[in-house]
């Protein structure tokens, strides 16, 4: 499921590529610029909904980033806040956070309040338990279309998936011209 999640790319595109991620996560910091390319590669053709899955035996700040993610996600700032912790990984000390808050331009006393508040641990713990329920056991975990492609895999493993799934749709008349 999309619901509530942040989505990069054209809403009503036939390939939705669902990405379980932790910012923590080296792995995910690898796939990092695969998926920008694979949005750069198929504008209005492939959106993706970026969903939690913090891997908290490993990764003891990936949570608190999520949750940080998700408050900058009330100010309209996911995707760039998203972008600096990926960038910044695994700096992700709470003055790390809160850094990389006045970085993207947040309020940052609304951001510190969201933060320390809590406002988001039910979302984050919805995403994993979603994930568990969907099988996801590491990081990143990708779904494209329903389809599952599992860990840092190079951009034509994710081309080979994109290129049946809109065969597939416009074989159905559902594609878009």
């Amino acid at each position: 499921s999309t619901d509530g999640a942040p989505i990069r790319g054209t809403p009503d595109a036939p390939v939705t590529v669902v990405e379980f991620s932790d910012f923590e996560c080296p792995f995910c910091k690898q796939s990092y610029p695969t998926v920008k390319q694979v949005l750069e590669r198929y504008p209005g053709k492939v959106r993706l909904a970026y969903r939690d899955f913090p891997l908290d035996s490993i990764h003891p700040q990936a949570r608190r980033a999520a949750e940080a993610a998700r408050c900058a996600h009330d100010q309209g700032k996911f995707w760039e806040y998203h972008d600096v912790l990926f960038n910044q990984s695994p700096q992700l000390a709470a003055q790390d956070l809160r850094r990389y808050a006045e970085q993207v331009g947040l309020d940052v006393t609304k951001f510190d309040g969201c933060v320390a508040a809590g406002a988001h641990k039910a979302g984050v713990q919805r995403d994993l338990d979603e994930g568990n329920r969907l099988g996801v056991t590491g990081t990143p975990a990708f779904f494209i279309n329903g389809r599952s492609l599992q860990g840092a895999q190079p951009l034509d493993a994710f081309t080979r998936l994109i290129e049946q799934e809109l065969a597939r749709v416009a074989a159905s008349g559902k594609g878009k011209e």
